[in-house]
């Protein structure tokens, strides 16, 4: 008897609709700042303890824009460009228009080459190096700017090795799989031994990386949505 009782009350707990409480907030970020969004969910749970829970999936805008035209349930999309979010708004996919949260910065990173040398020099005496993806990652496209407008894109084409985002850029350079690599300021300032080591891009290499965030019609928490969000861009 008393298992056909727990048997029971275990199917009328899987009948029982799921609650809002039960459901994430579900946040996509671009890989470029994943880590300074880590920090701003673990504030924002800190400061609202009663809050749903908040997943985060990362991964290049360019993969993420794909998946949330196909019914992916996120509610707030970090960008690392301004076209994507704004085509989301366009389609009629957002809740709200889009806004800049903030300005990206490119870097080339060499930790094995501490000496003093300019950014031309520096590609010219690396060996493989990691670019993120211009298809899929603004990162990337700001990078083939930059060899462009150095002259170096044909040059170097056969020592470049192109990663889907900027963190697997990031993750080739860290693991010794390139010698050199295009990635996020925000990523090297993350690691003292990272930030010893990197040349900034000149801004007039390439187009600004003006990152956008935008709410989504998709997602299950849209009233925490928007609570985060006004909680990000006032503490950020």
């Amino acid at each position: 008897m008393a298992g056909l009782k727990f048997l029971l009350a275990t199917l009328l707990a899987l009948l029982l609709p799921v609650t809002a409480a039960d459901t994430p907030m579900r946040i996509a970020v671009a890989s470029n700042f994943f880590m300074p969004m880590k920090q701003a969910v673990a504030d924002y749970r800190q400061q609202n303890p009663d809050a749903a829970e908040v997943t985060i999936s990362v991964g290049s805008t360019g993969k993420l824009f794909a998946q949330i035209r196909q019914g992916a349930p996120f509610d707030l999309f970090f960008a690392a460009d301004e076209a994507r979010p704004l085509r989301l708004h366009k389609e009629g996919l957002s809740i709200g228009a889009n806004q800049r949260y903030t300005l990206g910065a490119l870097v080339l990173w060499h930790p094995h080459s501490l000496h003093a040398a300019s950014l031309t020099e520096r590609l010219h005496g690396a060996g493989r190096i990691a670019m993120p993806n211009p298809a899929l990652a603004p990162y990337g496209l700001a990078a083939e700017q930059t060899l462009r407008n150095l002259g170096l894109r044909q040059e170097l084409a056969a020592q470049l090795v192109k990663a889907e985002n900027v963190g697997q850029s990031y993750a080739m350079v860290a693991s010794g799989n390139a010698s050199v690599g295009f990635v996020a300021l925000s990523q090297v300032q993350q690691s003292a031994i990272a930030a010893a080591a990197y040349t900034r891009i000149p801004a007039a290499m390439h187009a600004p990386i003006a990152q956008h965030v935008v709410a989504l019609k998709t997602g299950k928490q849209p009233d925490q949505a928007e609570d985060f969000l006004a909680f990000f861009l006032t503490e950020r």
